[in-house]
Formats: C-alpha cells, structure tokens, sequence
C-alpha cells in the first residue's frame, strides 16, 4: 500500500447534491505507518454564495481569485491515486468529493471509499466528533474548520488509530478497498496555484493603482457616465470592495478615461457629497466623518475635503440648489440574498407597509442587500451583470431610515 491521503473540505452547506459546493480543501498524505510525508491545501472559488461564514471563516474577496475545483480536481487526484482515503465523517466528505468530481466532467462509476476515522473512533475512544476526539487522545486543534488543520488533526488521529485497530480485518479490509478504487484518468499538464486564507488580499485602493499606471489610450471626448454611476453604486456604503473596484476598473478601461479624468470625477463626487452636507448650514461629525471615508475611498486628502466644502459654501450663498434626495423613491424593488441579521420576512413586511416591493432580481432592481458586497450567489452576480448596486445590511438600514423620514 503507498499510504494514506487524509482529506477534509469546508463547504458551503450539507448537502452537494443540492447545490452545495466546496470552498476550501485540505490534503494530508502519509506513510503506512501514519507518519506525515506531505500536505497541499487552497481555497475554491464555488461561484455561489459561501454558505455559513461565520463557521468556516472564509469571505467572498478570499475565494474571488482562487481556483474552481475543476482546475485542481487533477492535482487531488494525483495526490489521492493509489492510497487510502482517510476522512472524519468520511460519507460526508465523499460525497462532497464525488460530486465536485462529477462538475467537473470526470466519470466515477460509484462514490469514493474511504476509511472513516470518526466511525473508528467511536468504536475505539468514545467521542465521535473531530474536537472531541482530538481531547480524548491529546492531538492539539488550533484552527478547527479549516480545511488543513482539520485533515491534520485527522491524519495525527489516524495515527493513534492505526496502533489500536490495523491488524483487525475489518480496518485491512476498509484500506483495500479503498486503495484499490480506481480513479478517473486526470492530465497534470495545467498548473495551478493554490490561493490560502494567509494569502494577502489586495489593498482596498489596488484598482487605483491600476487605473494610474494604466496605458490604455484615453478616449476622445472621455466617456465618464459608465464609470460615474458605477462609481455612485460602488460608494454608497462609503468603501469599495473587490469585485467594485474590478468594475470600476473596467469602467475607466473601456470609457478609455486617463488618470487625471479618473482624479476630476472623484473631486466631483465628493463635492456633490459635500453639498448636501452643507443643505442645512451645518457639518456634523458624522457628516464629516461620512467625507473622510469617501476621500480616503478615492485617495483624495483632508486639503481636498476643506476645499470641497468651501466650494458647497459658494454654492448655496450663491443660492445653489443642493441636489440632495433620498437613495430609495416609492415602488423600488430591493431584493435581498445571504443570511443577514434581520429575519428577511421582516424586512418584506416592512418594505410593503411603506411602498417599497422585493422579489426577483430584474433590470428594475433598486439595490441589492447582501452580508457581503462581494458575494458569489446567483442574485448577486446577476445584479453586478446589470449594473445593480450592491450594499451590506447597515448601509440599507440607514437609506431605508432616510426614506422613512421624507415620506
């Protein structure tokens, strides 16, 4: 036998055959004896929304440049080809396994065996779940629900297993099995690299940097309407996250809009901010703080926020008009998608107590309320492809308070 491959995903929920996806993997091979000779894990993109993050801990910017499991499914299975596989909650994990193999277009004419270390354990110690069993023998598991630190905290409890149950005929006959299954034929010739929760996210401002080494040819005129309405979507929970400024990025591409344009239509911006914060004579500090976050959003300076007020002074003793209105009007549709913090029944309900609908995403959507502006679920995806904006819980909470007040 060449040893044992300890497997171990985090996923977006229970069940694959509905739609459920693997997010993360973790790999742990060893020898016969149990001893560990290598480890390999990535985070996957699943092209959904992550599920329960507040489990597993990984977000949506983490997983939007890693790989699909399609583009490792050859690299796993080279590294599980011809050994045992090993996993706590082994039907679970198979599962998983057998059906990302099977989107991924490769023909397995059963479900993977795989030794079940959870299964063995409640034979042998007791305890069943991972946690509790690494207690029970004195295996350390720093980071449970991370995919390599479960599978090697399961490869150490394969370890102590293998003392107490190898020479049994059932355990020899479960490693056979297993061993002994035969996998899809896989081609290595694509190497992909894997992409870890350690892996640094990009800066919050990388899109800037892009657009200012930028050398694509600037329009003639500039086309700025694209870039500014993404810019105002992007803007309205006063930060930008990844997948916004990849729109915002493309929007100044494509508008063929130079570094200089880019920097006039983020000073334009923040003086329409500072004009409605000026509509009653007074800043507040939450107003002010409210600039401070837009102009750090757009690298623009404490110097550029003075001047943009004494600009919105000029222009209301001039006798200006403000411009200022409410993000919401009555008859917007809003959708919601993720599990937020109030039950979504009771946003709907609200909703329709004060003219406002919810429903499907369609090119009539107001905004879309997400935990994570950077979510992958079908809704949000389909609202970036339209132009939609997208906000998290609080930002809606305050444009629906706004709302309230004008009505």
């Amino acid at each position: 036998m060449a040893g044992y491959a300890v497997i171990d995903f985090e996923t977006t929920g229970f069940v694959p055959e509905r739609c459920d996806r693997v997010v993360e993997i973790g790999i742990v091979l060893t020898d016969e004896a149990g001893a560990i000779e290598d480890q390999w894990t990535t985070l996957i993109n699943p092209r959904r929304d992550l599920g329960p993050t507040h489990i597993h801990g990984i977000t949506a910017a983490q997983v939007l440049n890693a790989p699909e499991f399609s583009d490792v499914a050859p690299h796993v299975l080279s590294l599980i080809n011809g050994r045992t596989l090993v996993a706590h909650n082994a039907s679970f994990d198979m599962r998983f396994l057998h059906q990302e193999l099977l989107l991924a277009n490769f023909a397995l004419a059963a479900r993977p065996p795989a030794l079940c270390t959870m299964r063995w354990a409640g034979r042998l110690i007791g305890p069943a779940k991972l946690s509790h069993c690494c207690e029970a023998v004195g295996i350390s598991l720093t980071e449970a629900h991370t995919a390599l630190a479960d599978a090697e905290a399961t490869a150490h409890l394969l370890g102590y297993l293998l003392h107490q149950a190898s020479h049994q005929a059932a355990w020899r006959q479960e490693a056979a099995h297993s061993s002994g299954f035969i996998w899809p034929r896989h081609n290595l010739s694509k190497k992909v690299a894997p992409v870890h929760r350690s892996t640094p996210e990009l800066p919050h401002d990388w899109w800037l940097e892009r657009i200012v080494e930028a050398t694509w040819v600037p329009g003639n005129p500039p086309e700025s309407a694209e870039y500014l309405l993404c810019l105002e979507n992007a803007l309205l929970d006063r930060s930008i996250s990844q997948s916004e400024g990849e729109m915002l990025l493309l929007a100044a591409e494509q508008g063929g809009l130079s570094a200089a344009h880019v920097d006039q239509l983020h000073r334009q911006y923040l003086d329409s901010l500072a004009l409605e914060a000026w509509a009653d004579g007074i800043i507040t500090e939450e107003e002010f703080a409210d600039l401070e976050s837009v102009a750090v959003a757009l690298w623009l300076t404490s110097a550029d926020i003075g001047e943009a007020l004494a600009k919105a002074q000029d222009t209301l003793s001039a006798g200006g008009e403000t411009g200022e209105a409410a993000f919401l009007r009555e008859g917007d549709r809003i959708v919601f998608t993720g599990t937020l913090e109030r039950p979504r029944e009771e946003w709907i309900a609200e909703l329709m107590n004060v003219g406002l609908v919810s429903g499907g995403i369609s090119k009539s959507t107001r905004v879309v309320v997400t935990p994570d502006p950077d979510s992958l679920s079908g809704k949000a995806q389909k609202a970036r492809s339209y132009g939609i904006p997208l906000v998290d819980e609080a930002t809606f909470t305050r444009m629906f308070a706004t709302y309230g007040r004008g009505r």
